[in-house]
């Protein structure tokens, strides 16, 4: 993979857009002290080499009900030799599972969960990953609170 070449100008407007999805180009080229078309040209090209890869609406899920959140990791069996696909494929197709991650380590995945409350968590772990025919052993850990969400660009 190739790394694109960033300047101050392109991280500046990378974090105003992570701040602010909607913004109007002609805010971000005065927060960035650009012109309009110069912003506008930036923005694009960050599009087209895909370092910014889309825009989309951050859900507050709690104020929808769902209060649990989870991070799963899960152990695949290794006598099966399609399982870990087998498994991942399952997970995506659950709304639950929000992320799935694969890992290094002795796990192979680690999978974050939202749920409404502990009974619907605990179902989703026990009736749903946990008796997938390919899943050695699960591990659970739930969030207690947040202390930084979505921390933006790395510098």
């Amino acid at each position: 993979m190739t790394e694109i070449a960033l300047d101050r100008t392109d991280y500046k407007i990378i974090k105003a857009l992570e701040h602010n999805g909607r913004a109007s180009n002609a805010w971000i080229a005065e927060q960035v002290n650009l012109s309009q078309s110069q912003c506008l040209r930036r923005i694009k090209r960050l599009e087209e080499c895909g370092i910014i890869r889309g825009y989309r609406a951050q859900i507050d899920y709690e104020k929808m009900g769902y209060t649990v959140v989870a991070w799963t990791l899960v152990t695949i069996s290794k006598d099966v030799p399609e399982a870990r696909d087998n498994v991942t494929r399952y997970l995506q197709e659950q709304d639950q599972a929000v992320s799935v991650f694969g890992v290094t380590g002795d796990v192979d995945l680690m999978v974050e969960i939202r749920a409404k409350d502990m009974a619907a968590f605990s179902d989703f772990v026990v009736k749903g990953i946990y008796a997938h025919e390919q899943v050695v052993s699960t591990k659970s850990y739930i969030r207690l609170d947040t202390a930084k969400l979505n921390g933006g660009i790395i510098t």
